[in-house]
């Protein structure tokens, strides 16, 4: 795989129908999306746990009961994203990639957004690996 980037993540992603259609074997892999983003995003460890923690919480919570899924504390992430990023905290290729994953457009269903947390579960793990000392 040629190295890819972001903004390549980003696009790759505004082509899925919804987020659903998101393959694990595209973005867990090593080489993957989750590890190009990973690799390439200039992302403060404590803000990107910060939000991991949010969108595992809210995971939870719908795994639990998918019937108390519902699109508003889902969008409560979009405010946190821009906190982050008016804060320096994570840098525009990233927010947007955040905003295309959990927004309206692509994460409609308790599906998706299961989906989007994986994929971001995915990036936090590899950022790790990249990233131990943070």
């Amino acid at each position: 795989m040629s190295e890819k980037t972001i903004k390549e993540v980003v696009q790759k992603i505004r082509a899925l129908r919804s987020m659903k259609d998101l393959n694990p074997e595209e973005y867990a892999v090593e080489g993957g999306w989750a590890d190009i983003v990973a690799k390439e995003a200039d992302i403060k460890a404590t803000q990107l746990r910060r939000i991991f923690h949010y969108v595992k919480d809210l995971k939870l919570k719908y795994q639990r009961d998918p019937d108390k899924f519902n699109r508003a504390s889902i969008s409560m992430l979009m405010p946190m994203f821009a906190y982050a990023k008016g804060r320096g905290h994570i840098k525009q290729d990233f927010y947007e990639l955040l905003t295309l994953c959990f927004g309206p457009e692509k994460c409609q269903t308790a599906e998706d957004f299961e989906s989007a947390a994986n994929f971001l579960e995915a990036i936090m793990a590899y950022h790790k690996y990249y990233h131990s000392k943070d």
